[in-house]
């Protein structure tokens, strides 16, 4: 089994447009070194299309290790080189590992409960 096979197991990420100048990008599984490369591939192509408003749906994530939050941090910085309003909407562990990072305040983060622990 070739890597790109094992990373299609363990990620998936798709992106979709709600509404004009938002874009979605939804990603469920592990994210890893294994997996990051799959990630960082369509959160450029997210990036690439310059929308106003990017949304990245992690609530399928069950794994994001060091290598994802060093992937949201790019995506951060080049989202706010674009003037790409970038909002995440983390699930539990991905919300574990940027507070572990400390980065998580860096982040726009989805939800009144995300809000709150931010401002806490």
């Amino acid at each position: 089994m070739s890597a790109l096979d094992l990373s299609a197991m363990l990620l998936t990420a798709t992106t979709a447009e709600p509404r004009p100048g938002t874009l979605r990008v939804t990603v469920a599984g592990e994210i890893d070194m294994a997996t990051r490369p799959r990630l960082d591939d369509e959160l450029d192509r997210a990036v690439a299309a310059a929308p106003g408003h990017l949304v990245v749906d992690l609530l399928g994530v069950g794994f994001c290790g060091v290598t994802g939050v060093a992937s949201l941090g790019r995506l951060r910085a080049r989202c706010a080189d674009a003037g790409i309003d970038l909002v995440l909407k983390p699930s539990k562990v991905v919300r574990r590992a940027l507070d572990l990072a400390a980065v998580a305040p860096l982040f726009r983060l989805d939800g009144l409960r995300e809000q709150r622990l931010v401002a806490q």
